[in-house]
C-alpha cells in the first residue's frame, strides 16, 4: 500500500519534547496558535511513535461523510493501515469516486462505498439492512453541516440538527449489533472547538432563534454531542464498546471554505491540512490505549476539558432532558444501549 500523508509523531529529542511542552503552556490557550497548523506540528512533538505502527488489518472502520474533508482524510487513512473500510455517503457519485481513488491510492481493494441520507429515517434503516458486512469495529460519526439559512427536513426537523446529531443518533443506535459483534469496538463523534462557545439550550439546539444563526446552530449540536458522548460511554461500558468524542482544530476543510468563507480568507495560511484534523480520529480508531479511556473528549491525542468558559455548565437535569429528547427525536428507546 502507499503512504499516506505523514502527520503522525516525528523524531524528536527530550529536549524539543521539552520545548514544545513549555510552548504549549504559552501559546494553547491563545486558541489560535493551538487549533491551527502551528499547533498541531507543536503537539505531535510529543506523540508516541509506537501508536503509529498499530495495523488495522481484520478490522472494519466505517466513516459518515467520507467523501471529503475530514471524513476523505480519515476513511484514506484507516485503509492505508489495512482496514476494511465503509464510506457512508449522500451523494452516490462522489462516494464511488472517492472509494475508487482510495483504492487507488492505498492499493486496499477493501474499501466501499455505501449510501445513506442521515436526515431520512428511511434511508438509515436501507443503509443498515444492506450494509455489506456483519460486524463493526469502529463507527466515526464524522457528517455534518454549517447552514447559513434554515432549512427543515420532510420530517420537520431542523436540518443543522438533523444531520449532525439525530440522524447520526439514529444510525449509531441501528449498528449498535454490528458494535456489539466487533471486537474492542468503538464509536467516536467528531465535534469542534465552536462548541467551546456555547451553553447547551435544548429549545435553541431544537428550534433556533430568528434570525437564523448557522455558527450558533452548528455549535450547539456540537456541544450537545459532547455531552450525549459522555452520557453513552456510561452506558455502553458493560459492552466493553468505547465512546470517544474529539475536535479537530482548524482544518482546510471544502466544508469550511463553503461554509465560512470570510473565515477561510482569513486563516487559510494557518488553517490544518485535512490529514492533520484527521489525526485524533485516527488515533482513536486504531490504539487500544485508546481503548480504555472512554467518554472522554479528545484534540490532538490528548484528553481536553469539555469546558473552557464556566457560563457554558449545565446541571444534571439539563443533561438528562437532552438524553431523553435526543432519543424521542431519533425515534430509538433510551435502553438499546444495554438491552442483550
Amino acid at each position: 500500500m502507499s503512504a499516506s500523508p505523514r502527520v503522525g509523531p516525528p523524531q524528536s529529542s527530550a529536549f524539543l519534547r521539552g520545548v514544545a511542552r513549555l510552548g504549549n503552556v504559552v501559546l494553547d490557550p491563545t486558541v489560535v496558535f493551538s487549533f491551527d497548523q502551528t499547533g498541531f506540528e507543536r503537539h505531535r512533538i510529543q506523540f508516541d511513535a509506537e501508536d503509529d505502527l498499530q495495523p488495522l488489518t481484520g478490522r472494519t472502520c466505517l466513516v459518515t461523510g467520507a467523501n471529503s474533508g475530514l471524513g476523505e482524510a480519515t476513511a484514506r487513512a484507516l485503509a492505508t493501515r489495512g482496514a476494511t473500510v465503509g464510506l457512508l455517503c449522500r451523494n452516490p457519485d462522489r462516494a464511488t469516486a472517492a472509494a475508487a481513488a482510495i483504492q487507488r491510492e492505498t492499493g486496499n481493494s477493501n474499501v466501499f462505498a455505501h449510501i445513506v441520507d442521515l436526515t431520512s429515517t428511511e434511508s438509515i434503516e436501507a443503509c443498515v439492512r444492506t450494509l455489506p458486512v456483519e460486524s463493526v469495529d469502529v463507527l466515526v460519526n464524522n457528517a455534518g453541516v454549517l447552514l447559513d439559512s434554515r432549512v427543515d427536513t420532510s420530517a420537520g426537523l431542523e436540518s443543522t440538527l438533523a444531520t449532525n446529531l439525530i440522524g447520526p443518533w439514529r444510525l449509531t443506535a441501528a449498528l449498535i449489533g454490528h458494535l456489539r459483534r466487533g471486537q474492542n469496538s468503538r464509536i467516536i463523534w467528531v465535534s469542534s472547538g465552536g462548541m467551546y462557545t456555547q451553553r447547551l439550550n435544548i429549545g435553541h439546539l431544537e428550534n433556533p432563534p430568528s434570525p437564523f444563526d448557522g455558527v450558533r446552530a452548528y455549535a450547539q449540536t456540537k456541544r450537545a454531542m459532547v455531552h450525549l458522548s459522555e452520557r453513552l460511554s456510561t452506558e455502553l461500558a458493560a459492552a466493553g464498546i468505547a465512546v470517544h468524542c474529539m475536535h479537530p482544530g482548524w482544518a482546510a476543510t471544502p466544508g469550511v471554505q463553503r461554509s465560512l468563507p470570510l473565515f477561510w480568507k482569513v486563516t487559510r495560511p494557518i488553517l490544518r491540512t485535512s490529514e492533520a484534523g484527521a489525526d485524533t480520529i485516527v488515533w482513536l480508531a486504531g490504539c487500544d490505549r485508546a481503548q480504555t479511556q472512554s467518554g472522554l473528549f479528545w484534540f490532538d491525542r490528548e484528553p481536553r476539558s469539555t469546558h473552557l468558559l464556566p457560563r457554558t455548565r449545565v446541571n444534571t437535569d439539563t443533561l438528562d432532558k437532552l438524553w431523553a429528547r435526543t432519543h424521542e427525536l431519533a425515534g430509538v428507546p433510551s435502553t438499546i444501549w444495554t438491552a442483550p
